[in-house]
């Protein structure tokens, strides 16, 4: 028996068997039905990511409601009992996760702890500590001190909200005449600068066991970028890597910071920049990585990082996976276009005419695509996965893919 475990949910689950986005978080895959007690507390979006035959199920207005939630738990504690475990898959939950451990007395990361992996001042100075490269960075207290900074980096400059994910709010500023116009008429205390580095970016993704060892570590490159995705609307994808030498210089790097930073049994996303000379920190998330790489990774690997994670949390028996060092594999996003609502009238299906491309979601005619700020894992404007070649034809079938896709659209009046 594992203990209670409060589950805390955001994530809905489709009864259309076309997309797959949240099935390898889905409850029914992660825990075990027959000794894991599980008690389910969830916004109405994360409801129907719930099992159907749940018996301890408690919704929430609004999970951004820190009162009404603990609300809903106090009851929860006083009629059921208390819990053992606090898991929340969602970065979103990451920070109410760890507050009601702290609340209740549940092992597992504390508020200080998770700090270091939401705030992303916290994150960079943590690893500088250790002697590892990160982008110069200042906090953003006032116009002036921040037009300072960024003259001290040079332009252009990046703005980043201190706690965020899937680069929401982040802003590529190129001159100081910009940076005014952006510092005007607002609160700066939820903003940081930093220098803008040139290189290429890539991320490693895994899990740690209960000492901070990896129990799998993959490297992947992405073939253009989260920020250009959101800021002018560029397809998003990476591939994973199987050249050793650039595996075991990024891993190497991902985890001497995760050490700095103190992570022990959880899931990892690990952002590096790769200037040609040196490895820089970006960023990193205590969570599964977003987008469809962890579905590229459970096709491709056989790894259900959702599933390790929990099993780590769980104290269960965990047999580290053996992957295959020589397989790639990949994904593409192609966002909606702007304005959103869109209506689709036509939309290129790729399968059978794209070599390594296994799965696609792409809109029918009739369907409307519907702005999701935050989550790259929707609708999207198409989605396809990749497998079964290697590192270079598959970068090569994700560059075909994105050339050859075609969809059209009408605005939603």
């Amino acid at each position: 028996m594992s203990g209670a475990i409060l589950f805390l949910n955001r994530w809905p689950l489709h009864e259309d068997e076309r997309r797959w986005e949240n099935r390898l978080a889905a409850p029914e895959v992660v825990f075990h039905p027959e000794s894991d007690r599980v008690t389910y507390v969830c916004d109405e979006g994360g409801r129907s990511g719930v099992p159907a035959d749940a018996e301890r199920v408690h919704v929430v207005p609004d999970f951004g409601d820190l009162d009404g939630v603990l609300a809903v738990v106090d009851a929860v504690v006083r009629d059921e009992g208390p819990f053992e475990h606090v898991i929340g898959f969602s970065e979103m939950l990451l920070d109410l996760a760890a507050t009601l451990r702290a609340r209740y007395r549940v092992p597992g990361s504390s508020p200080e702890e998770t700090s270091r992996f939401r705030d992303k001042t916290v994150m960079k100075e943590t690893v500088s500590r250790a002697g590892l490269r990160v982008p110069r960075w200042a906090s953003c207290r006032s116009e002036e001190q921040t037009l300072a900074a960024a003259a001290e980096f040079g332009y252009p400059v990046i703005v980043k909200p201190v706690r965020g994910a899937s680069s929401q709010g982040v802003r590529e500023i190129a001159s100081a005449a910009e940076l005014r116009a952006l510092c005007a008429g607002r609160s700066l205390h939820d903003l940081e600068v930093e220098e803008f580095v040139h290189g290429e970016i890539l991320h490693v993704d895994g899990v740690l066991d209960a000492e901070g060892e990896p129990l799998f570590l993959c490297t992947s490159r992405y073939l253009s970028t989260c920020l250009d995705f959101e800021l002018v609307g560029e397809p998003l994808g990476s591939v994973l890597q199987t050249d050793p030498a650039v595996r075991g210089r990024c891993e190497d790097f991902a985890v001497r910071c995760l050490t700095a930073l103190g992570l022990r049994s959880s899931a990892f996303h690990l952002e590096l920049f790769d200037t040609g000379d040196e490895l820089v920190f970006l960023e990193v998330g205590a969570r599964v990585p977003g987008a469809d790489v962890p579905y590229v990774i459970h096709d491709v690997h056989g790894v259900n990082l959702f599933r390790l994670w929990v099993d780590v949390l769980l104290g269960r028996p965990v047999h580290p996976p053996v992957p295959d060092p020589e397989l790639s594999g990949g994904w593409l996003i192609v966002p909606g276009p702007e304005p959103l609502p869109q209506q689709v009238t036509a939309a290129t299906s790729l399968l059978g005419r794209v070599p390594y491309l296994y799965r696609e979601l792409v809109p029918r005619p009739g369907e409307v695509l519907v702005s999701r700020p935050g989550s790259y894992a929707t609708l999207q404007g198409g989605r396809f996965l990749f497998r079964g070649g290697t590192q270079e034809r598959i970068e090569q079938a994700v560059r075909q893919a994105r050339a050859r896709y075609r969809l059209t659209t009408e605005p939603v009046l």
